[in-house]
């Protein structure tokens, strides 16, 4: 559903509102969700969680923007900041989660992968705070256009209108106090800047296993790393550094010898760590897909982690955050009584733009199981067969069920052999 419909249907604009923006547009250009603004018809928060619910991408709030790392920011020079319209927010081993107001633009994507050598992680955000954000780390003036608004894309006012009901991806608490405006932002400078402190980096995610069931996935946290100041940013170099580090994660792209069931469940029962175990699951999903995935989830999104596929770019697959409360199949297999789903994919913006990031037509069926502990998804396991292969049977989507629930009495072993030391 598009934007306009979106707020149309909540009651939002009216259809005349709806009809004077569409007009506006139409003489001065720009984004539709800008031209809103501009129109004073929606606020930036409000706003930016309908562009999270059409894109089904979360969102990058104006708190997270506020509270954006200087590690993350010298990623980027101003030129590629104000060039790509990005804002990187924070490095998270070697993933990049950055604030962008394209989420969908793969090749843009693909030149940040290329210029940080992390792997990318977007948020999508109103192209305003993008811009604001911009001038504020790097002192590159934002366009005229937006000038007037000054220091509205902060965003640390209470919206006049309630915002949807939480939960939705990435929605911020609101501010208890409005902060003072920055002072205007000096002369871009461009430069090489000092290798950020160790402090500066956030820990490996998956390195522990003694975590109850929402901690698998170590939270992003401001705790113990500095926020960028309002300053420019003088950038790392994005030559050989940046070269050298995609090609290390190129190296680290793993093939997937297929294991049969009964292998499966003896791999998982005397699996030692939860990297063991996931090892396994995707050995038994490259035997029984074309294509498969392994999400870990946290926090209402399920993230990209281990992918099987001819055409199946890695880095890609893990660049993935998916709202696993949209309406898709993954939303689907949760809600089924087996944590299971198989049949045909549902038509949805998040699945066409899943399809996008796996460089594969839409399946004709595609298959959804979830991993859980005490009645929270922790896995979720996605695979789909390709050419005339035919889908799998009762039989096989029963295995599945069972290597799943295999993964779960493994995962509550690991749990409590590590609380026990």
């Amino acid at each position: 559903m598009k934007l306009g419909e979106m707020l149309l249907r909540d009651g939002r604009i009216t259809p005349e509102q709806l009809e004077e923006a569409i007009a506006f547009q139409a003489r001065s250009g720009g984004r539709f969700g800008t031209v809103l603004f501009e129109l004073g018809l929606i606020d930036l928060d409000a706003l930016t969680v309908y562009l999270g619910l059409e894109l089904g991408i979360p969102i990058a709030s104006g708190a997270m923007l506020e509270r954006a790392k200087r590690a993350a920011v010298r990623l980027l020079s101003p030129e590629q900041a104000y060039k790509y319209k990005c804002v990187p927010l924070i490095v998270q081993d070697r993933q990049l989660i950055a604030a962008v107001d394209e989420p969908h633009d793969l090749g843009t994507m693909d030149a940040i992968a290329r210029i940080t050598g992390y792997r990318i992680l977007p948020r999508v955000a109103a192209e305003v705070r993008i811009y604001y954000y911009v001038e504020r780390y790097y002192g590159v003036p934002r366009p005229s256009r937006f000038l007037r608004f000054g220091d509205t894309p902060r965003g640390h006012q209470p919206p006049t209108d309630a915002l949807p009901a939480p939960p939705l991806p990435g929605l911020p608490p609101m501010a208890l106090k409005p902060i003072a405006a920055p002072y205007p932002a000096p002369a871009l400078r461009v430069g090489r800047a000092p290798d950020p402190p160790p402090d500066e980096e956030l820990s490996e995610p998956y390195d522990a296993i003694a975590l109850e069931a929402s901690d698998m996935l170590e939270e992003i946290t401001t705790d113990g790393a500095s926020t960028a100041a309002p300053a420019p940013i003088e950038a790392a170099p994005s030559g050989p550094v940046g070269a050298a580090r995609t090609s290390e994660i190129r190296d680290a792209v793993q093939a997937w010898e297929p294991l049969d069931v009964e292998a499966t469940m003896a791999a998982i029962d005397v699996a030692g760590d939860r990297a063991a175990v996931t090892d396994a699951l995707m050995q038994h999903a490259a035997g029984l897909f074309d294509v498969a995935a392994l999400f870990i989830v946290r926090d209402n999104l399920a993230f990209g982690w281990k992918a099987h596929g001819e055409k199946v770019d890695a880095g890609r697959v893990e660049c993935v955050a998916i709202p696993i409360e949209a309406p898709s199949i993954f939303q689907q297999a949760i809600a089924s009584e087996r944590g299971l789903y198989h049949g045909p994919p549902t038509p949805s913006a998040l699945l066409q733009h899943w399809y996008k990031v796996l460089r594969c037509r839409e399946p004709l069926h595609a298959t959804v199981a979830c991993i859980m502990i005490r009645k929270r998804v922790v896995n979720i396991i996605y695979g789909h067969r390709t050419g005339d292969r035919p889908p799998p049977s009762e039989l096989e989507l029963d295995d599945l069920r069972r290597v799943a629930d295999a993964a779960t009495t493994a995962y509550l072993r690991l749990i409590a052999g590590a609380k026990s030391k």
